[in-house]
């Protein structure tokens, strides 16, 4: 897509952007923040879920696999099979610049963990004058809500900043949904609410115990009464002991004092296998492994690469479809005329070692299955030019072409000496006759 930038195309875009653009930029201070409280006793929402390590860990995980991977647009041809169109104007958006203010990989980025948190990530569809995809432009979900007009026609309310609202068909809408109900996706956060709640206040009662040192779940005993003097030094001097990360220090208690424990210790509750636990807990709510949010407790070398392709299968490949599928029909149009189609090529995140890369690309070499060209694009290496398209085949590594053409026809037989040809039954001249 060839990008202009002389002064009469700004004002031409600008203008466009005035009058096409339905929606507005809103800033922080206008979201509406859902809370709700856990049975622990935490508070548990789509952003202060972020506080906690793992689900900071699977919602980056997920969100920049998704982003980093490259997004095509491609054709079905008939004659050339899947051919990839990097000049159409949908590839400029999906691949470079979506919109002026971010590029490609922030822009699905932001979608991707909207859609994790929230359950839904929006963007609207810009379009220009002659209804051809402009721009998109990132939504925030507590903006948005989904209804149904009077015909049934799922819509869009999007909430602005200086109060009202304006609708957008669904065709204007780009929605990434999550699992859920139809057309609206489910939040990971809100259903896991009571995991993340525990995980936060396990964290919480990790931090307190090391900050209060003692835990003050304790009593002093005495066997004389003490002046309120007394009382308040004796309070000040176990504070100053106590209170804060060093915590093994010693008092001393005179008077007849002697100090019971009411609290457990952390050991006797197990404290660290809860957190390994809450852990792989919060990891089966999002669908990512373990390993992959760096808890390699049970991950070892011989099956690591094996765990990362299985990651890209089962977790990344989903919602890789469900961008493609939103992508193939709102940004070509329903009838699409051209075949044209969609593509986010993960390939990229199953990469092995270059042994087994190399290994691969010797029997996809040998069978035709690769050219040298597409070897060096897909390891990031410039081509040979059009001898590098040429297709091998192992007899005598001669080319694709050759070796399905039909075979020549054997040369006509020559007489003696380079003469002309002769039948066998013909007698030759020097010989002397033979009697019958």
């Amino acid at each position: 897509m060839t990008q202009g930038s002389g002064p009469l195309i700004r004002a031409a875009r600008a203008f466009s952007t005035a009058w096409n653009r339905l929606t507005r930029a809103t800033s922080t201070a206008a979201r509406r923040i859902v809370t709700g409280r856990s049975a622990a006793g935490v508070y548990v929402d789509a952003d202060n879920a972020l506080k906690n390590a793992t689900v900071w860990a699977c919602v980056q995980y997920l969100s920049r696999a998704v982003a980093q991977v490259p997004w095509r647009v491609m054709e079905e041809d008939p004659r050339s099979g899947r051919v990839p169109r990097p000049s159409h104007p949908v590839d400029w958006l999906l691949n470079r610049r979506p919109n002026a203010e971010m590029g490609a990989f922030v822009f699905r980025q932001t979608l991707m963990q909207w859609a994790l948190r929230y359950g839904n990530g929006y963007a609207e569809i810009e379009r220009d004058n002659r209804g051809a995809v402009f721009a998109l432009w990132p939504i925030h979900p507590e903006r948005v809500t989904p209804f149904r007009r009077d015909g049934g026609e799922l819509a869009y309310r999007v909430s602005n900043e200086r109060g009202g609202y304006v609708e957008l068909g669904a065709m204007d809408m780009f929605h990434v949904r999550g699992m859920g109900d139809g057309a609206v996706g489910l939040s990971v956060i809100a259903f896991a609410a009571e995991s993340i709640g525990w995980a936060q206040a396990t964290e919480l009662f990790g931090a307190t115990y090391f900050g209060q040192g003692m835990n003050p779940s304790g009593i002093v005993e005495t066997e004389k009464r003490l002046t309120p003097e007394g009382l308040g030094a004796l309070r000040e001097e176990l504070k100053q002991l106590y209170r804060g990360p060093k915590g093994e220090r010693t008092v001393i208690l005179d008077a007849g004092m002697k100090f019971s424990r009411l609290s457990t210790q952390p050991n006797d509750s197990q404290f660290i296998e809860t957190r390994q636990h809450q852990v792989e807990e919060i990891c089966r709510w999002f669908g990512v492994p373990p390993h992959k949010v760096m808890h390699l407790l049970r991950a070892t070398f011989s099956n690591i690469e094996h765990q990362s392709i299985e990651v890209v299968v089962d977790s990344i490949t989903p919602w890789a479809r469900v961008l493609e599928d939103e992508a193939d029909y709102k940004l070509f149009g329903a009838r699409n005329r051209q075949g044209l189609y969609t593509k986010l090529h993960l390939q990229a995140l199953m990469r092995g070692d270059a042994k087994s890369r190399s290994e691969f690309y010797w029997r996809m070499f040998q069978m035709a299955g690769l050219s040298p060209n597409q070897i060096c694009e897909l390891e990031d290496m410039n081509g040979f030019g059009p001898e590098g398209d040429v297709r091998f085949v192992p007899v005598n590594m001669q080319t694709l072409d050759r070796a399905t053409a039909p075979p020549t026809a054997p040369a006509a037989p020559i007489g003696h000496n380079g003469g002309p040809q002769f039948d066998e039954n013909d007698q030759d001249p020097d010989e002397p006759e033979q009697e019958a």
